[in-house]
């Protein structure tokens, strides 16, 4: 089954159970992938996180019901897995720009969230044409000390993180390439919140043995790597990703592997140059 399919199934599981209790558990079980792996694909595809398009998808379902059934507006909450009318309301009123009750007065039903149906022609469409060429390359076991964050990124947490790991980066011994530096996206194979994450600003080193107060070491497993450059500002890197996992892998013939993915940045990177350079390395079978 290819990957198109495999995240219509789960889109089509979504749909039958817009008023059922459904995890992320269940829905990366129907696409057959790693939950870990399932929430970048799905995202990439579709356009939304998980979460955020099932919020959606109810609202707009919901939204339905309000003009063309009588049934009350504490009901259609709970049959959407709203757990109250007030939690409701101000969902609805988040992503309609009015209550509830003031929709249904105006009887007019606005479609804000479609099911989703994938297809390679579509989404080609919708990324306008991007073409990368990623290098095949294999890459040995390596070891990286740096500063570590987890979480969701809400608050730009991760160019600050990159701003005290550089106050720091001298501490870090046994560096092997002084002019280069890692981005590492941890693989956590029993992910539980699609949008939290492992991150850690680092430098390859030779040993562990020693590791600055405050900072981790990990070891990054040998693998074989799909290597991308992202060409321009950093502000754009979602659109390379989004390409990666919505385009090119679907048509690559490989599956994405259990380990962390990582950018490279060394002298070609320039924060401020759209002539900016980042090697990112997703991990493959």
């Amino acid at each position: 089954m290819d990957y198109y399919s495999r995240i219509q199934d789960a889109v089509d599981y979504i749909e039958e159970n817009l008023t059922s209790k459904i995890t992320l558990e269940d829905i990366s079980s129907k696409a057959y992938f790693s939950m870990y792996h399932f929430h970048r694909i799905f995202s990439a595809m579709v356009g939304s996180s998980i979460k955020e398009y099932i919020r959606k998808r109810r609202l707009t379902e919901a939204a339905y019901e309000l003009v063309n059934t009588n049934k009350r507006i504490i009901d259609i909450a709970l049959e959407y897995q709203f757990e109250s009318q007030q939690s409701f309301t101000k969902a609805f009123k988040k992503m309609y720009g009015i209550t509830p009750g003031k929709y249904r007065k105006n009887k007019k039903h606005f479609i804000l969230m479609q099911k989703k149906r994938l297809t390679e022609i579509r989404l080609n469409h919708l990324k306008g044409g991007i073409t990368l060429k990623p290098k095949i390359v294999e890459k040995s076991e390596f070891k990286v000390i740096g500063l570590k964050y987890f979480g969701a990124n809400n608050n730009n947490e991760i160019p600050n993180l990159w701003r005290k790991f550089f106050e720091r980066i001298k501490e870090i011994k046994n560096r092997v390439e002084l002019k280069t530096s890692l981005g590492v996206c941890e693989y956590v194979s029993n992910l539980t919140n699609e949008s939290e994450f492992g991150y850690i600003a680092c430098v390859e080193v030779n040993s562990l043995n020693e590791i600055p107060k405050g900072m981790v070491g990990e070891i990054v497993t040998s693998n074989k790597y799909a290597v991308f450059t992202h060409r321009g500002l950093s502000d754009t890197l979602g659109d390379t990703y989004e390409y990666i996992y919505s385009t090119w892998l679907p048509k690559s013939g490989y599956e994405l592997a259990p380990s962390h993915d990582f950018e490279l940045y060394d002298e070609r990177f320039d924060l401020e140059s759209e002539n900016s350079e980042i090697d990112i390395y997703i991990p493959i079978k």
